[in-house]
């Protein structure tokens, strides 16, 4: 019966030990890499990657149809580590009331665009990198910024389709270059600099640019 009980208590250390660390990643210490793109169903073409060398929080892309993901500062950490941020990074606007995407290169994606007949509305899948011919292991409608990155290799498609439409991974070249950059489980933060616009308070005195 003790050793019932002692084994009891340690599952459930571990499972709220698993859950917290869950809930709170990526931290200060994970450099994670996931392939991303935004898919136009009225074009039924992807959009160009973006480009920008603005990175106040740490997560960004380098222009290479990437997320590279180490946050700089608590702020932005577990379920506040998401598409906003990086959107913020990359000079893309998002304006819920009207339902409009607006890119860098000033096109924008527009809810209400009829694609087979149908209206279509900006929503998120989420893939799994290593399985993507399994296809979205999620499908997120609405309010896209605030969805959050949940591990290394994931693959993201932000895209303006109809409800239930099929929606495409990122295409091969950007999973090639996540193949690249993350042949692994991630790497640790461990040499970022403090950047302009970072909170310097919280940020860790080690980490990664890259």
């Amino acid at each position: 019966m003790v050793v019932v009980v002692i084994l009891g208590v340690l599952l459930v250390v571990y499972a709220r030990s698993t859950r917290d660390a869950s809930a709170n990643s990526p931290s200060l210490r994970d450099h994670w890499h996931s392939a991303y793109a935004v898919w136009d169903c009225e074009q039924e073409s992807f959009e160009n990657q973006f480009t920008s060398d603005y990175d106040p929080r740490g997560i960004h892309s380098h222009s290479d149809g990437l997320l590279h993901i180490h946050p700089f500062s608590s702020s932005v950490t577990g379920e506040d580590a998401n598409l906003g941020v990086f959107f913020e990074a990359m000079r893309v606007d998002l304006d819920p009331g009207d339902g409009v995407l607006t890119l860098p290169d000033g096109s924008e994606l527009v809810e209400g665009t009829q694609c087979d007949g149908q209206p279509a509305v900006l929503q998120v899948a989420r893939f799994d990198a290593s399985n993507i011919d399994a296809g979205p292991t999620e499908v997120i409608v609405g309010d896209i910024d605030k969805v959050r990155f949940l591990s290394n290799r994931e693959a993201i498609t932000i895209a303006l389709a109809p409800v239930g439409a099929e929606i495409p991974p990122p295409p091969p070249d950007r999973l090639a270059a996540l193949d690249a950059a993350s042949p692994d489980r991630g790497v640790p933060n461990t040499i970022i600099p403090t950047p302009l616009g970072a909170d310097s308070d919280d940020a860790p005195a080690d980490g990664h640019g890259g």
